[in-house]
């Protein structure tokens, strides 16, 4: 399997918006709304230009986007990480983080949110080092706060 990054241009709007409906569709069912899920197009595009936004290619196929907000002060939050559900147990988030962290080897703390419910990403993020530091609810979900602290 190769897995390699690339970042993500206006170009590849309609490719991440397909995935990410494919990733967060369950979410957006259970939830009744998932703010990663049915991104308009316009959205997309803008996200695109004032994130730091990757696709994830496996075997030559877009198979996962992430994006990063650098927060300017040697802190970054992990917008979104999503893998599109056939691809997902195989090793790829795992590189991705890794990557994420060697693109930016300034980073002295890495946040991100999740919903409290989802303990597969629980133990995927806490794998990776992240602890939960905070809850709080956002609408009708629970979401939970991770953090993980790089070693200078």
């Amino acid at each position: 399997m190769n897995i390699k990054f690339q970042r993500a241009t206006v170009k590849d709007a309609d490719k991440i918006i397909n995935i990410r409906n494919q990733c967060f569709h369950s979410d957006y069912i259970k939830y009744g709304e998932c703010p990663g899920y049915n991104i308009s197009k316009e959205n997309m595009e803008r996200y695109i230009k004032n994130k730091l936004s990757y696709k994830i290619i496996c075997d030559n196929k877009i198979v996962g986007n992430m994006s990063v907000r650098d927060n300017n002060d040697t802190t970054y939050y992990l917008c979104c990480l999503c893998i599109i559900p056939d691809y997902e147990n195989k090793g790829i988030g795992q590189e991705s983080l890794k990557f994420l962290e060697n693109q930016f080897p300034n980073a002295t703390k890495w946040t991100l949110e999740t919903p409290a419910d989802k303990k597969k990403n629980h133990y995927f993020y806490k794998k990776a080092g992240y602890t939960i530091t905070n809850e709080y609810m956002d609408g009708s979900v629970k979401i939970v706060l991770f953090e993980k602290k790089i070693k200078s």
